[in-house]
């Protein structure tokens, strides 16, 4: 998608790209609706595949698959009553002649989202397996015929309508691969879904606390892009959203690579084993990918920017791009504690968690787009952030992992903030000295920290299955 957007830009204009974007954010609402199914299903999935109790397994399939078909009804149903609600209640600056095509593209969506409910349950079952390699394999299948899809229907001069036409018939070929996969594999039987039979005491105490969270953290996400489509126009939603979708990849390839610890936990937790081997090897990889790959971006923003958005383009949106992948910096720590907390008994901390942190984003986008417009919101999020990180890693620290200094809470956040300073640097050499400081910090606190307790745990032996 990122290498796609100057095509989809160039083609359809910055206006029909912004409804675009618009409408994907509302239609990524829908997902509130999902009710924890895909982690529900990987963490039932791995803890009664670890003590091989294969009927619990299938239980837990079946009554995610039953629950995620009323959840795509529900969510058809929301988007037939949203767009009558956008121009009745004038929610978003969408111009009059696009209105009525708008209208009928988010209810064909709201029917696409309601399929990605039952492909959520689908892939799981390989992650609670922990046979990543199918799953990848299959999200990638997805998410690129979609992609080369919309590329091909822009390309021979089409519009939104039959993009999400296409986008619906696609995600049933890939449903019905997915299901194929789940038999030959996975060894699970598929039964005739019953609605009756789902238990409302039972879902929420296997799916309650995932789904809040999940929410939570959705309505948080996108309510940047909500209130950009209410106080502004279609022009600047497209520009601020390549900000978004150059961050937001960062963050999802992210979050998809910790998606590997979660099963991981759960197993580790499920025998009664040590996770804070597992903790820092994980929190290295993770903050390190991120950390490099965005100094990299910063430093040569000019030269990779301005060649893959063109000119005018780059113009418009670099300054909603550095400062947000200054926004992603600090916010791929969650990542870990995300993963680590859903794989334990702690699941009250993330609602906790996600409650604290997008409430005081919205709070601060807010009071920023009050005294500075998008720019402002954008160092909203960014300070909000950095308040919270110290707060939810002490948490983490003290509840899950089992640390207790008070001060390896603050820690994890210092290499972030020189990228943060790094982001507003003009000058080449600046940006080199912040990177430097930043290279330092991130060798002492989660290089050389590591290796000291990785020794530690070599002497008495490694919990993570010396991974």
């Amino acid at each position: 998608m990122i290498l796609a957007t100057p095509f989809f830009i160039r083609e359809m204009g910055p206006e029909q790209y912004g409804l675009w974007m618009l409408i994907n954010v509302v239609v990524q609402l829908m997902n509130a609706l999902n009710f924890g199914v895909g982690e529900s299903t990987i963490k039932e999935v791995s803890k009664y595949h670890s003590i091989h109790l294969s009927i619990k397994v299938q239980e837990a399939f079946n009554r995610n698959v039953t629950l995620s078909l009323l959840l795509m009804g529900l969510s058809l149903g929301f988007g037939f009553a949203l767009s009558f609600a956008i121009p009745f209640w004038h929610l978003f600056q969408i111009p009059e002649a696009d209105m009525q095509n708008a209208m009928l593209v988010l209810v064909l969506f709201s029917g696409s989202a309601g399929l990605k409910f039952i492909e959520q349950v689908f892939l799981s079952v390989f992650k609670g397996l922990q046979r990543f390699d199918i799953s990848s394999r299959l999200s990638m299948v997805s998410r690129l015929s979609n992609l080369l899809a919309a590329i091909m229907v822009v390309y021979l001069g089409y519009g939104l309508l039959v993009i999400v036409q296409v986008t619906l018939l696609i995600n049933c070929l890939n449903l019905l691969l997915q299901a194929i996969t789940i038999l030959k594999v996975a060894k699970i039987q598929f039964v005739i879904p019953k609605i009756n039979n789902l238990n409302g005491k039972e879902i929420l105490k296997s799916n309650g606390w995932f789904w809040l969270q999940g929410v939570i953290a959705l309505v948080g996400f996108l309510s940047d892009r909500l209130l950009i489509g209410y106080f502004t126009d279609m022009k600047t939603v497209g520009y601020y959203s390549i900000a978004v979708l150059i961050g937001s990849q960062i963050h999802n390839v992210l979050l998809t690579f910790g998606s590997f610890v979660f099963p991981k936990v759960s197993h580790l937790i499920a025998l009664n084993k040590d996770l804070s081997n597992m903790y820092y090897v994980s929190r290295f990889f993770i903050a390190g990918l991120a950390w490099f790959g965005i100094s990299f971006l910063l430093i040569c923003s000019d030269f990779i920017f301005k060649i893959w958005l063109g000119a005018e383009t780059f113009q418009f949106s670099i300054e909603y791009i550095n400062i947000y992948l200054s926004f992603i910096a600090i916010m791929v720590l969650i990542i870990i504690p995300y993963h680590f907390i859903n794989g334990s008994e702690k699941l009250k901390l993330n609602s906790l968690f996600e409650v604290v942190l997008r409430s005081s984003l919205i709070i601060s986008m807010l009071i920023g787009f009050y005294v500075y417009g998008v720019i402002g919101m954008l160092w909203g999020t960014v300070v909000a952030a950095i308040i919270n990180m110290p707060f939810q890693y002490y948490l983490l620290h003290k509840m899950v992992i089992g640390i207790k200094p008070i001060q390896l809470s603050v820690f994890p956040l210092i290499p972030a903030i020189f990228i943060v300073f790094m982001s507003q640097m003009n000058e080449t050499g600046f940006k080199l000295l912040f990177f430097g400081l930043f290279s330092l910090s991130f060798w002492l606190i989660y290089v050389k920290m590591g290796n000291i307790h990785f020794a530690t745990l070599l002497r008495r032996g490694p919990d993570f299955e010396n991974k």
